[in-house]
């Protein structure tokens, strides 16, 4: 970056100084910077492209107004009264809907919470029933407004990306024909998820300088999922837009990967005074069945309510152990549990070659497509497709997506008698890598290419139809590469019986304590690394840092 005064010489305002302190002030003295954001959010007499903030933080003069209002708003909602609530009538529902909260209480906190509050975060570890129990607290809201003679409440749900709206959307449509409510409650139950940026007109709703117009939500609540790929911006501009809405409801992991833009907002609205994303350092208060309205504003800490209870895993199962080992940051514990041989189902291989652990792939995926092949309906060969799936932390290398997924499908191709070389092979599963709104497919959304009567058709879950698939001619099917081998990026959101991890035997720095927390979480039963010890050990130890202030904002004594 240069600073340029009349026609002075240009000189390097990031240059590297051996003070510290030396390097502040000339940062601090340059005209492109506002120091200590003295300049109010939004004036326009001091526009620098640059804030440097009290602490230090220096940053994009965008970046720093929206954290600043995001703080502002989050705090303000969180800051709001209490709803009326019948909790008479509440209380019997949330016996209805949640009946083991007695041996987990967090799922009865977590309905109170959202009953109650104009700002709920539930945050928990894949499998803990955060969008189910999100569907339950629906279904408790539409019970309050027909009680008390009122419409039934308008619903949102939004998610970051279109494969993760899809999932919420499936996964509503699946607990609306289980849950134990009235049919004219379960029919209010909202049928679809549409992304944010859909949401907020992202694309549309712009100026002649390109810049994003205000847009207000006019819901009564508000559900975002998979809050962690939120980004700071977006949640900024959605916080924004969902001003006058009633509730805001969050839900999400903040140990998982975070926005690939800036921020880890979902992370720093759970940080707390520890310092720590998703740390337990902070004891956030039971959140009590209340016998009537509070008044007071409470706070923070009184929205965020943890889902602890893994339905995916067992208490003692490997696959659970190892990722809280991962979150803690313990490495030996980890590495002892994959050498444990009382957890068969997890373990680790050293990589003894390239050639070696394609080798272990290859025989792993020929077995799942032998599987496939012999289904006897596409939903049951979509379903055996999620029993194996290699993920990985890169995309280029020998061990990288791109490498494996030349080897895999080589292999797949020819246990079904052809090759890859022609075109679209009945059995090839496929990644769709763009959102196509008119095949309704999203970015991410993974089928599998099969033979019918009428010719190859492309076969993608769908829950609304009545065999649970769709098929599309391949001639409709939007951008896509293989789903035989994936990044662990890519997997976010999915699960599978088995996973095989690969990361190496040299770590990057992509190799982080979320990126492996993520890829291990995937697993549903077996989870096979293939790694050095070494490199898990640097995995497990790098964290993804993102000091962007805004907990110090939100968490301030």
């Amino acid at each position: 970056m240069t600073e340029i005064v009349g026609d002075a010489t240009t000189y390097a305002v990031l240059a590297t100084h051996t003070d510290t302190a030396a390097w502040m002030a000339e940062i601090r003295e340059s005209v492109l910077v506002d120091p200590a954001g003295e300049s109010p959010v939004g004036a326009a007499a001091e526009r620098r492209p640059l804030v440097l903030d009290r602490t230090g933080r220096l940053y994009l003069r965008r970046a720093f107004e929206s954290q600043t209002r995001l703080a502002e708003a989050v705090l303000a909602r969180a800051g709001r009264a209490d709803f009326e609530v019948d909790w008479s009538l509440a209380e019997a529902g949330i016996e209805r809907l949640a009946p083991d909260a007695d041996d987990d209480p967090a799922p009865r906190r977590a309905l109170s919470a959202g009953l109650a509050r104009p700002l709920s975060i539930v945050t928990g570890g894949p499998g803990t029933g955060k969008t189910t129990l999100i569907v339950r607290l629906i279904a408790l809201l539409i019970e309050q407004a027909r009680t008390a003679g009122r419409a039934a409440p308008r619903i949102r749900l939004l998610a970051p990306t279109g494969k993760a709206a899809a999932a919420m959307s499936a996964s509503f449509a699946r607990q609306r024909t289980v849950l134990e409510v009235a049919p004219e409650v379960s029919e209010a139950l909202p049928k679809a998820a549409e992304t944010i940026h859909r949401a907020l007109h992202w694309q549309t709703r712009r100026d002649a300088l390109g810049r994003a117009r205000d847009f207000a939500l006019d819901e009564d609540v508000v559900v975002v999922d998979e809050a962690s790929m939120v980004d700071l911006d977006l949640m900024a501009r959605l916080f924004a837009a969902s001003e006058s809405v009633g509730r805001v409801i969050l839900l999400g992991d903040p140990g998982q990967l975070a926005s690939v833009d800036a921020g880890a907002v979902l992370a720093e609205l759970c940080r707390g005074r520890s310092g720590e994303p998703g740390s337990e350092a902070v004891a956030f208060p039971d959140f009590p069945l209340r016998a009537g309205r509070v008044d007071a504003p409470i706070g923070l800490a009184d929205s965020i309510v943890t889902l602890h209870r893994s339905h995916r895993f067992g208490a003692e199962g490997g696959i659970g152990r190892l990722a809280e080992a991962i979150v803690r940051g313990d490495a030996d514990a980890a590495i002892a549990l994959l050498d444990d041989p009382r957890h068969p189902e997890i373990e680790r291989v050293g990589i003894d070659s390239v050639e070696g652990v394609r080798g272990r792939l290859v025989e792993s995926n020929r077995t799942m497509q032998r599987q496939i092949a012999a289904a006897s309906s596409p939903a049951e060969k979509l379903e055996r497709m999620g029993s194996v799936r290699v993920l990985c932390a890169h995309r280029k290398g020998p061990l990288g997506v791109e490498a494996l997924c030349a080897v895999l499908d080589e292999v797949a191709a020819s246990e079904r008698r052809t090759t890859v070389r022609a075109g679209e092979w009945p059995g090839r599963m496929v990644l769709v890598t763009r959102n196509a709104p008119d095949q309704r497919l999203w970015n991410g959304d993974v089928g599998l290419v099969d033979e019918t009567r009428a010719g190859p058709r492309a076969f993608f879950p769908d829950p609304e139809s009545a065999d649970g698939v769709r098929a599309l001619p391949l001639a409709r099917l939007p951008a896509h590469e293989s789903a035989i081998a994936m990044s662990v990026h890519k997997s976010q959101g999915s699960e599978f019986e088995r996973v095989e991890l690969v990361l190496g035997d040299v770590a990057s720095r992509l190799m982080t304590r979320e990126l492996l927390y993520t890829g291990v979480t995937r697993a549903r039963g077996g989870l096979r690394i293939h790694a050095s010890e070494d490199v898990l050990r640097e995995a497990i130890a790098r964290r993804v840092e993102r000091d962007s202030g805004l907990s110090d904002l939100l968490w301030a004594d």
